[in-house]
Order: C-alpha cells, then structure tokens, then sequence
C-alpha cells in the first residue's frame, strides 16, 4: 500500500512517499514559496536531492506540482497512490482519532478556522486539491490535537465561565500531537514496552511539552493556541493576559498583539537576533548579553515546566525524550534543561549527549533511573500508520 502524505502550510507544503505496511521511505520533498514566482521545490529519491525553481500561484497548483514530479520520479501514475494521510492541525473537540475525510469532517475542520487561523484553512485547502487532483482516493485526516483527548477536566478546562466553554469552544487542546505520540511509541519500543509513562520534549520552532501516562497524554504545555507554554523562537508562551489588555488599552489592534505574540515574541523578541535558535545559542556563546538571556529564559520554562510534570506523574516516569530540531541538534540545550536533577534519578551523559545530533540514541548514565533519549521527529510515518489503519478499519 503506497500512502501519500501531506501537511500544508500558509505558504508551503512538505509531503513524503511510503511504502506500507513496511514504512519504506519512497521519496520526500517540500515545496516553499507557495503564491509567489519563485515557489522552490526541493526532493528527494534514493538520497539524491533535487531542487526546481518555478511560479506556484496557490495550493492546488502546489499540488499539482509535487504529483507530476512524483510521476516522473517515483511512481508511473496516481494509481498506484491508494490513499493519502493528512496532517490537520485543529480538530476541535469533535476528534479523538484519525478519520476518513468527508464532508462531515471537512466542516468540522472550517469551524475551527478561527481557533488555528494560519493552519486549518491551508490544511483544508490541501484536502480540497488532494481531492480534485487525486480522483476515488481515500483522504484520512491526522489531527495535532487528538493524542491530547485524553487529558482529564482538571487539566483541560480554564477557570473561566463555563459558557464560554459551551460557546466558544474555549478549553486546552493541546499541540503537537501526532509528534508527541510517536516519541512515546518509539519510546515505549526502546525500553522494550508496549507504552510507557514519560516526559515529551518536542523543542523547535514551536515548542511544547507533555506528560504521558502509560502511553496517553495527561497534561501538556500548548493551549487553547499553540500560543501558551514553553517559551519558543518567536511565541512568547506563558504571558499573563492582562498583558494583552494593556496593550489594547493603550491603542494596540488586535493585528498587532497576534502579530508581536506569534512571530516578534521568544527568543527572537529577548535576543533581537533570529528566529534560528541555533545562532542565537552560538551569540549566547560568543558573550551576547541578550542571547544569554534569551536562552537562559528558554531554558528556565523548559525546566518549570519539566518540574511541574514530573510531580503531576507522582515521579515515576520511566523516560524523557527529545524531538524538534532544537531537541534533536543541540546537545547544550538538553544538557542545561536537565543538569543538576541527578537527586531526581536524571542523570544525563555528557559524553553520549555531545555525540548525539540529528540522530537517534540514549545519553542517560547507564546508572540513571530514568532513561534519556534524542528521537528525530518523525511526524510523517505516524500520519502514514495511522492513514493505513483507519483505511483498514483499525481506528474508529
């Protein structure tokens, strides 16, 4: 079974090939630049990397696209494709699981355009492509926010009215789900488990944290938005909301706070440098007063937040795994988040954690208590597993 996968962005769409049940890499590729005349288009087929430059007006052209380079080097028609698995970001409360698109699902997914404004509708335009320019083929939709179901009232629900609850759908949803779910299955398989009870880092661009509790999702730091939670390269996470009424008070449109507090806020805000993490560590590094300051903060939430889910799992976790492209590439990172919490039984080799970038493996002491891992992000073959079993009739 070969299955599609797809995860549109405003302006981008990344997609990878698999052959499953086998979960063999095929090919891979994003496109950028959606919109624009210069859209870049960069794949990959048996590791050899291809890059091509041309205008791309909007998602259905985008996918039109990546399916007439497929057919040139991956597959001989769209036949062979029997399904495609998309990643959803917003599912409301409506999705507890991985669904077979239909139109029932495809309203559900618009009515929370407001919740996810930059996520859904390009989510949803990628769903409406995928069905104009891939014909009888089944769509299956692989929520952010559905491994996050799981977590109980008192971690769900803000102290506010409860009609706004009922109104407005105001509750924590919680992120990066399908990230966090595959670091504990993968997770779970290393310590030689079927599930496991452990702490999630997925640190990146946007970052957050979760407790999980024999293999389910108990409490985690993302919100109502991926706004709330851990600080992030440029979201500022955790802010008292009387912040945002001040700045109105004082004339500020609503533009203006989303835009300062999704893209000019984190460590991007506090450094005054980028939005790559990896340069302002090296400026933090190089005697950068804000740099050292941007990620001190960085990693002072990270370890609240660390502190805070340990004891909601009453400290019996078993692990504690890093993904995202900070959580994976950078070694000074981990070490800072988890450094002087060997009382705790986290006892990190420093030796193993300076080695490990960009790939799988444990830097836990081989003493440790509780194991350490660096697992590569990998959002794309949970989506292709859980396509296949939902077209097989394993997930209701």
């Amino acid at each position: 079974m070969k299955i599609l996968v797809l995860n549109f962005r405003i302006y981008s769409v990344e997609y990878e090939l698999f052959e499953m049940p086998s979960e063999t890499e095929i090919c891979k590729g994003e496109l950028k630049h959606i919109g624009f005349d210069d859209a870049i288009l960069t794949y990959t087929v048996k590791n050899k990397t291809t890059k091509i430059v041309k205008p791309v007006l909007n998602h259905t052209a985008g996918l039109e696209f990546i399916i007439d380079t497929l057919k040139k080097c991956c597959i001989k028609s769209t036949d062979e494709i029997d399904a495609v698995g998309h990643r959803v970001v917003h599912g409301g409360w409506s999705f507890r699981s991985s669904v077979l698109i239909d139109d029932r699902v495809k309203k559900e997914i618009e009515s929370d355009f407001l919740i996810a404004p930059i996520h859904n509708p390009y989510n949803l335009k990628g769903i409406n492509a995928a069905e104009k320019l891939l014909p009888g083929k089944k769509n299956v939709a692989v929520f952010d926010t559905s491994f996050h179901q799981t977590l109980p009232e008192v971690a769900f629900k803000y102290a506010l009215p409860e009609r706004l609850e009922q109104e407005y759908k105001i509750r924590k949803y919680g992120f990066h789900g399908i990230s966090h779910k595959y670091v504990s299955q993968k997770t779970a398989q290393l310590l030689g488990k079927k599930k496991t009870t452990m702490l999630s880092f997925h640190l990146g661009a946007g970052s957050s944290i979760c407790a999980i509790k024999d293999g389910k999702s108990v409490d985690t730091s993302m919100g109502f938005t991926p706004l709330e939670g851990l600080v992030m390269t440029d979201r500022c996470g955790d802010l008292d909301c009387g912040v945002v009424i001040y700045l109105m008070k004082l004339g500020w449109t609503l533009t203006e706070i989303e835009n300062c507090l999704n893209r000019e806020s984190g460590t991007l805000g506090v450094s005054g440098l980028s939005d790559e993490m990896k340069e302002v560590v090296e400026e933090a590094k190089n005697g950068n007063e804000r740099a050292k300051l941007a990620v001190d903060i960085f990693i002072y939430r990270a370890r609240k937040y660390l502190g805070a889910y340990y004891f909601v799992l009453g400290g019996e976790i078993e692990a504690i795994s890093f993904t995202g492209a900070i959580g994976n590439n950078s070694p000074y990172i981990r070490e800072k988040i988890l450094s002087g919490l060997e009382k705790f039984g986290i006892k990190l080799d420093r030796k193993k954690n300076d080695k490990i970038i960009g790939e799988e493996g444990e830097i836990s002491t081989e003493d440790a208590k509780i194991r350490i891992f660096v697992i590569p992000r990998n959002e794309k073959i949970q989506i292709a597993k859980e396509t296949m079993e939902v077209i097989n009739g394993k997930i209701i």
